[in-house]
């Protein structure tokens, strides 16, 4: 099946997005690693508790995100307010220090979580199964 123009151009972002990341992504990449190697010094049963109350409490984040939106598909998804509601959340917890960040982190998760949610919608994807 031959990859339409529109397709090939997506690719071609994609694959530069890829090889070139931006600074953030590059900050992001540094910052996991350092938690990579500090997850790797923990005992393997409390890396293992770790690992699974993240993976529990992304999916009840996603269910949550996904459970505010209609699973209509849409021609654009709502990046722009998805983003300035991440930045106002960040700013937030940010102004009120590391208290808030037990508030702040689930509540920017979620905001990112329903953004990639709503591109995917946009992108024909029917939210409310498990496939997508």
């Amino acid at each position: 099946m031959p990859l339409s123009q529109n397709e090939l151009e997506d690719l071609k972002y994609a694959k530069e997005l890829l090889e070139n990341p931006g600074l953030a992504a590059r900050i992001s990449n540094a910052l996991g690693t350092a938690i990579d190697k500090g997850f790797g010094l923990l005992p393997a049963k409390w890396s293992d508790v770790v690992q699974q109350a993240t993976q529990e409490s992304l999916r009840k984040a996603l269910e949550f995100a996904v459970m505010t939106m209609d699973d209509r598909p849409r021609a654009s998804s709502w990046s722009f307010g998805h983003k300035m509601l991440a930045a106002t959340s960040g700013a937030v917890g940010g102004a009120f220090g590391l208290p808030a960040l037990t508030v702040e982190l689930p509540v920017s998760t979620i905001i990112m979580l329903r953004s990639i949610a709503d591109i995917a919608r946009s992108e024909g994807e029917k939210i409310k199964t498990l496939e997508a």
